[in-house]
């Protein structure tokens, strides 16, 4: 009995720990306009960022430009879809200058309205797969876990993936309305389409 208490102790530690790194938002109502499943794949670009640096595999060098030659060792090695271990791979393609790019198989397509009151915010947040939202009204301010910042307007969209960890505030003293459509894992839960995230280190927004 005595171990089962501990084991309960630290389950419950570790649960308030993760909710204690979270940043929830404020002021922001979500309303999900519509849902649907793809018969179809996808492929999006990931957001890692390209070097064409090259890449060190085992005990050889391969140069931004020596591709067509590590996908040759690749096969040597008795790979037979180079193209699904890519996708796998998504940091490899950026090493040889390659957009690195996901692919999502039959994925849910939800469309969503936020509304931000003044002074709102989203908290900080990644999503699964991709989105697109769009400022329908208002002013929001997107910062990045670097602290760098973009304002959008009506009109004006911007692009998200799992890649990213940001924050969109309200900084003005009128509602702000945008659109997202997010773009997911099949199955994904309306639960899942954000992913909380505690605040970087980097930037005190």
């Amino acid at each position: 009995m005595k171990r089962l208490f501990i084991l309960l102790v630290l389950v419950g530690g570790a649960v308030w720990a993760s909710v204690a790194l979270a940043t929830p938002g404020s002021g922001q109502t979500n309303t999900i306009v519509s849902l649907g499943t793809l018969n179809g794949d996808v492929a999006y670009y990931t957001g890692g960022a390209t070097t064409a640096d090259g890449l060190q595999w085992g005990s050889k060098k391969f140069s931004g430009d020596q591709l067509p030659e590590f996908l040759t060792e690749l096969r040597n090695e008795g790979v037979t879809s180079v193209g699904t271990w890519l996708q796998l791979h998504p940091g490899v393609e950026s090493k040889f200058g390659m957009m690195p790019v996901g692919i999502l198989n039959s994925p849910e397509i939800v469309s969503q309205t936020t509304k931000f009151a003044p002074g709102a915010y989203s908290g900080w947040h990644s999503h699964p797969g991709f989105l697109v939202s769009t400022v329908v009204s208002g002013t929001l301010t997107r910062y990045g876990a670097d602290c760098s910042s973009q304002t959008y307007g009506p009109g004006q969209s911007f692009y998200e993936t799992g890649a990213s960890t940001f924050i969109v505030k309200n900084n003005t003293n009128a509602d702000a309305v945008d659109t997202v459509t997010f773009v997911v894992p099949g199955g994904t839960p309306t639960t899942g389409l954000r992913i909380d995230k505690p605040q970087p280190t980097t930037c005190s927004q």
